[in-house]
């Protein structure tokens, strides 16, 4: 009898020991898969935290890419985030209370982050502003210089019309030889050798809207060769050029025709046979133009 109690006592305890055991063994296992489900959530929350630090370094290569006057800020800015990263990927232990501690510095930095970009952004949108507005004072000032280029085109064209028709023509423009007679009067010939002046006889015509007052007229009188006859000096065009002058006079006009008569006397040799040009010149321009042709005389009479 006493020996089957020791017996059941001892299985009693045999099978306490292994429930026991078995406790132990269920216990050890929870605590182990709790303990790195810690470890790769401590690991997670790092890699988090890295990936939010390099985001924001990205954001602010862009801010700098700006070339705002914030720009120093954004370097300086920038430089503790790299270093905070730095500190965190060098983390051997990962521990929860380091990484509290990473947090609590990456949310003061996110901070100034967000308070920085805001400022970019405000700066961006001014200097949008500002070129906006500057565009449209080019634009206008392009228009304006558009304007007053067709303004200085509009007045040459209506001062060129004015001049132009202001202008003191010249009509019938006559060359005539002459011969002198014993008594010292002139009569017409178109015979070279009997030739001992040339008269050149225009009119002024009439122009209400041209200035009045004195006017200087020239001609040019040139021999078959080209020559210019009896130069008695040179005078200038409107557009500078220098040329030679036969004969000049000064005439007073009031905007009625005015006849106008120059005699070219022969000085030296006698006329050859050929065509003398001329040219009628009043107030440096070109405003009238003949020819006169001399033949020879028979037998030379």
């Amino acid at each position: 009898m006493e020996e089957n109690n020791k017996s059941s006592n001892n299985k009693i305890l045999i099978i306490a020991l292994t429930v026991l055991l078995f406790l132990l063994i269920g216990y050890t296992f929870y605590n182990n898969n709790d303990h790195k489900e810690a470890i790769q959530f401590l690991q997670d929350e790092k890699e988090q935290i890295i990936g939010n630090l390099t985001a924001m370094e990205e954001k602010y290569d862009i801010a700098i890419a700006q070339n705002t006057s914030l720009s120093d800020s954004l370097s300086g800015e920038k430089a503790k985030i790299i270093a905070l990263r730095d500190s965190v990927l060098k983390m051997e232990k990962v521990n929860s209370k380091t990484l509290s501690r990473y947090r609590g510095q990456m949310a003061n930095l996110k901070a100034v982050n967000e308070r920085l970009l805001d400022e970019v952004d405000s700066l961006k949108m001014a200097n949008n502003i500002l070129t906006e507005e500057k565009d449209s004072i080019h634009s206008q000032l392009d228009l304006q210089t558009s304007y007053n280029d067709t303004l200085v085109a509009q007045n040459l064209d209506l001062a060129r019309k004015v001049e132009i028709g202001g202008a003191i023509n010249v009509e019938d423009v006559k060359v005539t030889a002459m011969k002198m007679r014993s008594n010292g009067k002139y009569t017409e010939t178109n015979k070279a050798q009997k030739t001992d002046a040339i008269k050149v006889g225009f009119s002024l015509m009439e122009n209400e809207i041209a200035t009045p007052g004195d006017k200087d007229a020239y001609i040019v009188l040139k021999n078959p060769k080209g020559q210019v006859i009896n130069a008695k000096g040179t005078f200038t065009l409107k557009d500078g050029t220098e040329l030679k002058y036969t004969d000049n006079t000064t005439v007073n006009y009031e905007n009625a025709e005015l006849d106008v008569v120059m005699l070219v006397e022969r000085k030296g040799d006698k006329f050859e046979k050929g065509t003398y040009p001329i040219e009628v010149f009043v107030d440096g321009k070109s405003v009238g133009s003949a020819k006169l042709e001399l033949s020879d005389s028979f037998l030379g009479l």
